[in-house]
């Protein structure tokens, strides 16, 4: 099965993105997939097609890495696109990432190594995909971002990361929860 761990988004939240994801796909004129609303995640880690039994190890893999971590904030702040704006395959909204941040992703990294799978060679960006581009992006993309931009910051409570298993359709992703694993609350007692 094909699966990532993610943070998800909260379903207002979700709504303001969806209305700026739809304002861009409303101006832009080129062919894309848009994430819709109820996919819409922060990926932390993108782990391909696993094995199903995997998830137990998995599980206990994200339980060991965020056994010291407490909730977060992510706040999206600005659009881009990877590799660059001007030459984009994805489309984001997404923000600086926290120490935080930063930390989850690399506890994740290292507990996942354990399982044997290899180090991510990209750098965490903290993003919310919007669209996948298919074909050329529009020219006058850069000038479209630029113009939704500054918008009010969003900020996302990090509090869960969630494995899901990823379903592709020809109507689009289908997301299915497989576990999910809370962030230690600083009055946890840790047991």
């Amino acid at each position: 099965m094909r699966a990532f761990l993610c943070v998800p988004v909260e379903p207002e939240i979700a709504a303001s993105i969806d209305r700026i994801a739809r304002d861009l796909r409303d101006a832009a004129r080129m062919r894309a997939s848009w994430v819709s609303r109820g996919n819409l995640h922060v990926t932390l880690r993108f782990l391909g097609e696993i094995d199903p039994l995997l998830t137990i190890d998995l599980q206990k893999a994200v339980r060991g890495a965020v056994r010291r971590l407490e909730p977060f904030k992510l706040t999206l702040d600005r659009l881009g696109g990877f590799p660059s704006i001007g030459r984009a395959r994805i489309l984001w909204i997404g923000g600086e990432a926290s120490p935080a941040f930063h930390g989850l992703a690399s506890s994740l990294q290292h507990e996942l190594r354990k399982l044997g799978f290899s180090s991510d060679r990209r750098p965490t960006v903290a993003h919310v995909t919007l669209a996948r581009i298919k074909g050329r992006p529009d020219p006058e993309l850069p000038r479209l971002v630029d113009r939704l931009q500054p918008f009010a910051p969003l900020t996302i409570h990090a509090d869960r990361i969630v494995l899901m298993e990823s379903v592709l359709t020809p109507s689009g992703a289908i997301y299915t929860p497989l576990f999910t694993t809370r962030l230690r609350r600083s009055d946890d007692d840790g047991g």
